[in-house]
């Protein structure tokens, strides 16, 4: 694993962020009908050390995947760059670099404040995990069978998000059923195949890949703690496989 990487200044900063916003997304709401600080606080520091285990995993499972490949992969926080669509007949292409009170803005972190809003507004019953992303610096190679093809880059978002089906397996052999949960969500809202998020970046990387993983995934995540694990493990790999063979046969294959 690249340590360097793990910990530079820039995907540190990130990392905070992002587990300070899944932290606040997770534990708005203590479950009580009566605030009490004390049982608030301590809930709050209940889910952060379950979020900041996620993330870790989360970042883990990637860099090893990258470091497979001879590449480099941090963590990030979701943000727009700047904005660029048609309107009227009228192009706009602008990239962001305000200047608010002294502060230099270049990005803005959409996500993260969708998902506070959304906090807000269901009083912390709606949980909405899009708030990071993996990006990978691409180090060119030149000896032949290191190239970072479409397929491979795939694989790097693919097993950072497997990492986090393995910690749900682990939360529920531990009957930690909020970290099941936190997980769960950081899973299912990652494969929505939004641009910047991973399901975007493994789709359009490797569609072939993002449909079995997709359809695992979800009877994954409805099903864990519900039946037999390796019979959930056949199950998910045999239905995801036929769904795969259509999807490649359908709208792939052109005779």
């Amino acid at each position: 694993m690249n340590l360097k990487s793990l910990i530079s200044s820039r995907e540190l900063k990130h990392s905070i962020w992002i587990i300070i916003i899944l932290t606040l997304i997770f534990g708005f709401n203590d479950k009580r009908d009566v605030f009490v600080l004390s049982y608030w606080l301590y809930n709050l520091f209940s889910v952060f050390i379950l979020v900041v285990i996620t993330i870790l995993a989360h970042m883990i499972g990637a860099k090893l995947a990258a470091n497979a490949l001879n590449q480099e992969a941090e963590l990030n926080v979701v943000s727009l760059k700047g904005l660029k669509f048609n309107i009227l007949g009228a192009r706009v292409d602008e990239k962001f670099n305000w200047n608010i009170f002294g502060f230099k803005i270049k990005s803005v972190p959409f996500s993260a404040i969708i998902a506070l809003f959304l906090m807000i507004m269901s009083y912390g019953s709606f949980y909405f995990t899009a708030v990071s992303t993996i990006v990978v610096n691409k180090i060119h190679r030149l000896k032949r069978g290191f190239e970072l093809t479409e397929n491979k880059e795939a694989l790097i978002y693919f097993y950072s998000l497997v990492a986090n089906l393995i910690l749900i397996v682990i939360f529920s052999w531990l009957k930690i059923d909020f970290g099941v949960l936190i997980n769960t969500y950081f899973v299912f809202w990652n494969l929505l195949p939004i641009h910047g998020l991973l399901g975007s970046k493994i789709f359009f990387n490797n569609k072939t890949l993002y449909i079995f993983f997709l359809v695992f995934a979800l009877i994954f995540l409805l099903f864990i703690g519900k039946i037999n694990l390796i019979l959930l493990l056949i199950f998910g790999i045999i239905i995801a496989f036929f769904v795969m063979l259509f999807w490649v046969f359908k709208m792939e294959y052109k005779p």
